[in-house]
């Protein structure tokens, strides 16, 4: 009886500092966002752009609206020479990639026909998962093939977001 209840103290001890660790934001993180590459990402993706894309994001009904949103993920992709802008949903399905071109419609985001599900990408599942909502990556892009940087916002309140914007720009 005793081995079982030091387990089961064990397990409760990992499980609260597991789920403690993920909410809060890791230190690498804030470190991150202020030196190159990330702080140039962080600046564009300032507090007012991530609440602009949520309110965008919140708004689409229809290819008017999706346009809206598209139109903002193309402006702030643009600020940048090899910017990109990922929009997500919190499960990790594409609504806008700056990328696809053409293929960026209302209807197409409909059928999920926009790029690949999201959710396993680093800096967007650390957005989502992070209680200061903010993820960081470097990778080779699954899209082109390049190296990039990725910084990722979610778009409100931990657990209850709209989803995640990702900005990102190659190396």
């Amino acid at each position: 009886m005793k081995k079982t209840s030091s387990a089961l103290l064990i397990l409760a001890v990992l499980f609260f500092t597991s789920f403690n660790a993920m909410a809060a934001c890791a230190p690498q993180v804030v470190t991150k966002l202020a030196a190159a590459p990330y702080d140039t990402l962080n600046a564009v993706l300032t507090a007012a752009k991530v609440t602009s894309f949520k309110n965008k994001l919140n708004a689409v009904i229809n290819q008017a609206t999706y346009a809206v949103l598209l139109t903002e993920a193309n402006a702030t992709a643009a600020m940048l020479a090899t910017g990109r802008i990922v929009v997500t949903l919190p499960d990790g399905t594409v609504v806008v990639d700056t990328s696809k071109g053409a293929t960026n419609t209302f209807d197409n985001f409909k059928a999920k026909a926009i790029n690949e599900n999201h959710n396993s990408r680093i800096s967007i599942l650390d957005a989502q998962l992070y209680d200061c909502g903010v993820g960081v990556e470097t990778k080779t892009s699954t899209t082109d093939g390049t190296k990039e940087n990725y910084v990722a916002k979610r778009l409100g309140a931990y657990l209850d977001s709209a989803g995640a914007v990702r900005l990102s720009q190659k190396i």
